[in-house]
């Protein structure tokens, strides 16, 4: 796998973490609280990703690694689907 796809393509994707993350934690903002639960899924998605990343660049296969990282994008786009 080129490494250069791996590098644009795990940018965007943290990109995309941060920006629906933050998009969720203030959308949900009621009353003046953050809203925890966005907060802590945007974190572990966060994690996950850069645990995914750091395992591309440095493990054996990293082709099964861009597959997790693929399945954490699952809880990014099932939301998105609903607004359609």
């Amino acid at each position: 796998m080129n490494k250069l796809f791996t590098h644009i393509f795990n940018i965007l994707v943290g990109i995309l973490i941060i920006a629906e993350g933050a998009v969720y934690i203030f959308m949900n903002n009621k009353d003046g609280e953050l809203h925890l639960r966005s907060i802590i899924m945007t974190i572990l998605l966060f994690l996950a990703w850069g645990m995914s990343y750091w395992k591309q660049l440095k493990s054996e296969n990293p082709s099964a690694w861009l597959i997790f990282t693929i399945i954490i994008l699952i809880p990014m786009i099932l939301p998105w689907l609903f607004f359609i």
